[in-house]
């Protein structure tokens, strides 16, 4: 999940999602860190979901 986490927030980088002051995942302080690996979770939970879906054949 860290992976995917720090891959985000790579793209919120580039996308220049997050103020300046936030230089990368690693620095986030600890409540900011576990709130968005919520979200990430979350993200990755709905994928995994629609996945099973598309395989089960009912989307």
């Amino acid at each position: 999940m860290e992976a995917a986490a720090r891959q985000l927030h790579l793209s919120g980088e580039e996308h220049g999602w997050w103020p300046e002051s936030v230089s990368n995942y690693d620095s986030l302080d600890p409540i900011g860190k576990d709130e968005f690996d919520a979200i990430v979770e979350r993200i990755l939970m709905a994928a995994a979901a629609a996945k099973r879906e598309i395989a089960s054949g009912s989307a």
